[in-house]
Order: structure tokens, then sequence, then C-alpha cells
């Protein structure tokens, strides 16, 4: 067996050539199954797909880029096949060709800012922001954990690089590729802070605010199969305990007719749709607002988890992203308003 061979197996098995399927654990069946009432096929096509790579996918830098149509016939000149992402401008996924150079973070487009690799999935809190065509010097948006960058650069370009962008980070280790994706970016509105979320001090300070919460990460197991093998249900509660703290201060710190987006890179309900419920039901200023993205397909809404009902409203209004109905990862994300 070659050196690749040998690589590819680590990637989907594990250093004893088991492969990931059988290192599924019987509660993430039980779990999952519940999520998709009890439907076998369901699960079974659910299964199939996070057994498999994900699909590449990127945005183009507006800042760096004039000709968006050119860019695109310079990467498919590269033998490079491109499909739009339907719910994000600019932003296209890539088809594999063992034949061409497809690793999009040895392009040159990539080098030099004029793209940002990013997962299709994670493009959709920065669309629902609802960033004004046009802003003044003194709006102000906050990414609660921004590295290593993605949806900051993304909310930067939807802002024109006009108005004040924070991209907050705890990790400290962080803030290097944070760095580094931010001048690879070539903004220049965008000010770097290192704080824990749940403690950033102001009150209502920011007109829009991207919390992104620390998770499990079972939706990215297309990415980082390893969650297989650490999937634990038992640490999701204090997980959930994190999150809406983040969420909470997030909250504390928007305008009042502000937006904030709460998404995950989860599938479990408790990172979720009963995250949001306990967020909701403790500040009556909250308003859940519809998250609405143009040409995506969502099915298997929650309507409850094991014996606990989700509300109409939630399953309804946020967006829970099955991998296989996409061909992605897996995401959540809920739109919320805070009213005058």
């Amino acid at each position: 067996m070659g050196h690749k061979q040998k690589q590819q197996r680590k990637a989907r098995g594990n250093d004893l050539g088991i492969p990931l399927k059988e290192q599924i654990k019987p509660i993430f069946k039980e779990r999952f199954m519940e999520m998709f009432n009890q439907n076998e096929e369901t699960y079974n096509t659910f299964e199939a797909c996070i057994l498999t790579p994900q699909r590449k996918s990127f945005r183009i830098n507006s800042q760096r880029v004039q000709d968006p149509k050119q860019l695109v016939k310079d990467i498919e000149a590269k033998g490079i096949t491109l499909s739009e992402v339907p719910w994000c401008n600019n932003a296209y996924f890539t088809e594999y060709n063992k034949e061409a150079r497809s690793d999009l973070g040895n392009l040159y487009e990539h080098f030099m800012g004029r793209i940002y690799v990013q997962e299709a999935t994670s493009m959709s809190p920065p669309e629902l922001l609802e960033i004004p065509s046009k802003i003044d010097k003194n709006f102000k948006v906050l990414d609660m954990c921004s590295s290593p960058g993605s949806k900051t650069t993304q909310i930067a370009d939807l802002m024109k690089g006009e108005g004040i962008l924070v991209a907050n980070e705890l990790d400290f280790k962080r803030l290097g590729p944070l760095k580094i994706n931010l001048e690879r970016a070539g903004y220049t509105n965008i000010v770097i802070t290192n704080q824990d979320a749940s403690r950033i001090k102001g009150e209502e300070v920011y007109d829009r605010i991207c919390c992104d919460a620390p998770c499990s990460g079972s939706g990215v197991i297309r990415k980082s199969p390893k969650t297989i093998k650490t999937y634990n249900p038992k640490k999701l509660h204090g997980m959930q305990d994190l999150q809406i703290s983040i969420l909470q201060r997030g909250f504390e710190l928007l305008k009042k007719g502000g937006i904030i987006t709460y998404s995950t890179c989860s599938m479990d309900p408790e990172e979720n749709e009963l995250c949001v419920q306990r967020f909701l039901d403790a500040n009556p200023t909250a308003v859940l607002e519809q998250a609405t993205l143009p040409g995506l397909i969502l099915t298997n809404k929650l309507t409850h988890f094991y014996k606990r009902e989700i509300s109409k409203e939630i399953t309804e209004k946020t967006i829970r992203i099955w991998p296989q109905d996409n061909d992605t990862n897996g995401f959540y994300v809920a739109k919320i308003r805070k009213s005058e």
C-alpha cells in the first residue's frame, strides 16, 4: 500500500484501517434515528453522505476582484469544474477532478486573496444579517467567535469595506490564522479583539452581530471524521450553557432594531432548536425572524426530540441544513431581532 493510500485510509477510518462506518456508536444512530422519526431509509441516506468527503467551495472577494466572471473562467481554465452556490452571491462549489490541481488552497487566486475557501453552509449567517447596501461610518458589526475568518471576511465584503467590523476571538493561538486571512482579504475596516465572547463589555453597541458559537461539530463529520469517534451527547448540556452565555451577551450588545444570527455546525437539537428556545424564553424583546436562503433545500425539520416538543415557530423560522439535502456539511442558523 502506497503512502497516499495509507493517508486516505487514515482520513476515512483510523490507524488500524477500521472503516468509519464501523466506528459509529449505537447512541449516534439512536439519536439521529429519533431526529428522522425512525425512518431507516432517511437515516441510511444521511449516513452514506457523512461518510464521504465534503466537496470544496469558495467565495470571490469583491475587494480584490473587479470582474468575477473572468475569475471564474480563469479557475475553470485550470481544469476545475465549478457550480454556483445558490444561497450566496459569487460563491462556487468545485467538483473534484483527479487530472486537475483542484486543491483550492494552492491556487494563485487564494494566495492573492481573490478567493476565500469556505464551506458553503457557513456562508449562511452573513447572508441573513441584512447588511444594508449603503452604510455610514458609524455602522458597527461584531463577529463574536471569528477565527479563522471565513464569516468575518464575508461580512466585510457585504459591508464593502465601510463602517466598523470587530473580529473577536478568545483563543490566542487562533489569532494568527485570523490575522493572516484578514490581511490577505485586504479590508481595512476590521478591528481584532481577544476576549471571552460571553464577557465582552458594552451595552447596545452593535447594529449587527454574528454569533457562530463553539459546538460539538456533529455537522462537520465529512470534514473531520474523528468526530464520529468522539461523539458524546452527555457533553451537550454543558455546551448549551456556553452557547447561551455567548448568545445572551451578544444580544445585550445589540442595538434595538438590530439583528443577531446564532449558528452552529452541529446537528444536535440541544445546541440548536432547544438552545434557541431557551434563549427566547428568557428574552421577551428577542423576536425570531424568518430565516430564508434562496436555493437552499431544507427537509426533515424537527418538531420534537424524544419527549421534548419544539415550537412550530422555531421549526419553521430557523434553518437546519442536513448534509444529504445539498451535498454539504450539516449546519444550523437562527435569525433574531431585538425589538425597538
